[in-house]
């Protein structure tokens, strides 16, 4: 069967991009090329270029026509490949996410990028590169509902339910995260491009400077961090703008970005682990990021502050938070401090790091005979008990009720909480210092993507008993969060199946009711009228009035071969002057098989005389 194919402006898009990257190499290559050619470079050089935009061409036409999408009922199938040919076949209940990105150039040419992810892949499953919007949305929209049915139990589709707003960025979270997203990362590049591109020149430049060295320095160094703050700044409101997060059913879908525009979801089943980060900046105003790591690939994660996992990019304190407890319902409890001899280790991990440093400007000063004010590093001396005391007071842990919670970092802060049945393994860990200090490390192993680059939630420099402690408790409360996880899916498995049985049942039954008929006598009055169920049972409806009147069962027991009220011969017959035994027993000890309950009246309700009245027997 012929499947769909992509959209035909992909085709010159494709060459674009593709002849964007080659071009350079192309015209290098012409240039390195021309001592070789000699005066044939300026003819060769355009010559290479009409080949290589040719051979483009050709390669995106051929990929075109050679790469085609289908719906099936049971997977979403791909077809490419030039020279050699691909089938991939990927089932419904593995999809974990389908996210659109569309950039300034796709959105003018009505255009987007659709990738799926699978659960536990290390890359992006499928990429549709490029198809029209309105067909991103529709396969976005298929995919997701193909999903839903697919993992729904004993095939019972989950109702489509309507989306629910969460968050949504404001101009004022805008700011804050602009100048609360101060990255490092940049200036670290600068340092390292200066390190490799001439340092001996930028020395003999500094050295000829009429003021001193380490001004020349600390002001680069200053400009440098300014830079990269502002930088990272303004790409992070580019990334962020317009971000929207609503809940639809089991699935968080979110939008953002102002250049590049990304669509996506976050399926709750996988959520692994919440993080809160709040660097300095955010704590002083107020403000925390919420992120949430899933199991399997999640693009966008070389940023830790706004990426695909990114639930609330920046918020109020108070709003992240609830919304975390609305995703996962973690208690609010205070966290456990590592013991006071860690802080000790801080401390004298900070003064030995400054008299290093001093000693190191020291050395410089001496050999090189350049002023280092290698006596500045006392400052640091001095700074070192208060650093080791904040960096104590930052990190924490506690085991709560159905989650473990871990905190870290001082700059840079993050709490995490991993719900007990996402643990996947429990390490505790001791380094040659920490053994010194009878300390350990308790790290909470997930399959969040967070694991792949050493995001696992950790509780840092534990007393050694109380690690062993704390790692025995996550490992039982493991072990209960999945039992009971185990039953709430089974009883979840048998209420949908009593819902199906229910929603397969007819709703009328003509045996069922003509038996019911047969068994039920029923017996009216003015106010009401009987109704026999499917069971045989009697149930009175009827208007507000007088009770129902009890079932005449005047001859219901004793009936005669001929369905009479008349006894058998000698059966059922009862001498006025006899006594009545409570036993009920004639004097030959045998059961009296004429016994009657209470059968004062006849079925018309009447008897003539007084012969053949019975007794009645005490209830």
């Amino acid at each position: 069967m012929t499947g769909t194919k992509l959209h035909p402006v992909s085709i010159p898009y494709r060459v674009v991009q593709g002849g964007i990257g080659l071009l350079p190499l192309v015209i290098f290559g012409g240039i390195f090329a021309a001592p070789v050619v000699g005066g044939l470079s300026l003819v060769l050089l355009p010559v290479a270029v009409v080949v290589v935009v040719g051979l483009l061409i050709a390669w995106q036409v051929a990929y075109y026509r050679r790469f085609e999408y289908e719906l099936t009922p049971d997977t979403f199938d791909i077809r490419s490949g030039v020279i050699s040919r691909r089938n991939r076949e990927i089932p419904y209940a593995r999809i974990q996410n389908i996210d659109i990105s569309r950039n300034v150039v796709q959105r003018a040419l009505d255009v987007a990028e659709v990738r799926i992810e699978t659960a536990g892949g290390s890359q992006t499953e499928a990429m549709l590169r490029y198809v029209a919007y309105e067909e991103a949305k529709r396969l976005q929209n298929d995919l997701r509902r193909q999903k839903r049915d697919a993992e729904a139990a004993v095939g019972e589709p989950e109702e489509e339910r309507p989306e629910r707003a969460l968050y949504e960025i404001t101009p004022n979270d805008l700011l804050v995260l602009a100048v609360a997203s101060f990255d490092l990362r940049l200036a670290s590049a600068v340092f390292v491009l200066l390190s490799f591109a001439a340092p001996g020149v930028l020395v003999d430049v500094v050295a000829g400077l009429p003021i001193s060295p380490i001004v020349v320095v600390a002001v680069g160094l200053a400009l440098v961090v300014v830079g990269s703050a502002l930088l990272s700044g303004v790409g992070a409101v580019f990334n962020t703008y317009g971000f929207r997060l609503t809940q639809a059913g089991d699935e968080l879908r979110y939008e953002r970005g102002l250049i590049q525009r990304f669509d996506g979801t976050i399926p709750l089943d996988k959520v692994q682990t919440l993080a809160f980060r709040e660097n300095l900046l955010k704590r002083l105003f107020g403000y925390s990021t919420l992120a949430i790591e899933t199991a399997g690939y999640a693009p966008g994660r070389g940023d830790a502050n706004v990426g695909s996992e990114a639930a609330v990019p920046i918020a109020r304190r108070e709003r992240a938070w609830g919304i975390g407890r609305e995703i996962e319902a973690f208690p609010d409890v205070e966290l456990e401090r590592p013991p006071k001899r860690a802080r000790h280790r801080y401390v004298v991990r900070y003064l030995i790091g400054f008299t290093l440093l001093g000693g190191a400007l020291f050395t410089a000063e001496f050999v090189t005979g350049v002023e280092t004010y290698w006596y500045a590093a006392a400052v640091g001396l001095l700074v070192a008990p208060f650093a080791g005391h904040y960096k104590w007071k930052a990190r924490g842990y506690r085991a709560a009720a159905g989650y473990v919670l871990t905190r870290n970092g001082f700059w840079r802060q993050t709490t995490r909480i991993v719900p007990y049945y996402r643990v996947q393994n429990v390490i505790e860990t001791q380094t040659l210092f920490q053994r010194r200090w009878r300390l350990a490390t308790v790290t909470v192993d997930t399959a969040g993507t967070g694991s792949l680059i050493g995001g696992d939630s950790q509780a840092v420099d534990l007393d050694r008993e109380a690690a062993e402690r704390f790692r025995g408790t996550i490992g039982e409360r493991l072990q209960e969060a999945l039992i009971e996880r185990a039953r709430e899916k089974r009883r979840e498995r048998e209420a949908r199946e009593r819902r199906r049985a229910m929603r397969e049942r007819p709703l009328w039954d003509p045996d069922a009711a003509a038996l019911a008929a047969d068994r039920t006598s029923v017996s009216g009055s003015e106010n009401g009228e009987g109704r026999a169920t499917d069971e045989g049972a009697f149930d009175w409806v009827g208007e507000s009035g007088p009770d129902p009147p009890p079932p005449d069962r005047t001859g219901a027991e004793c009936r005669g071969p001929n369905g009479s009220n008349e006894p058998v011969d000698g059966e059922g017959e009862t001498d006025p002057d006899a006594p009545t035994t409570g036993d009920d027993t004639d004097d030959g000890g045998g059961e009296n098989v004429g016994r009657t309950d209470r059968r004062t009246d006849d079925v018309d309700g009447e008897r003539e005389g007084d012969e053949g009245e019975t007794e009645e027997e005490p209830r």
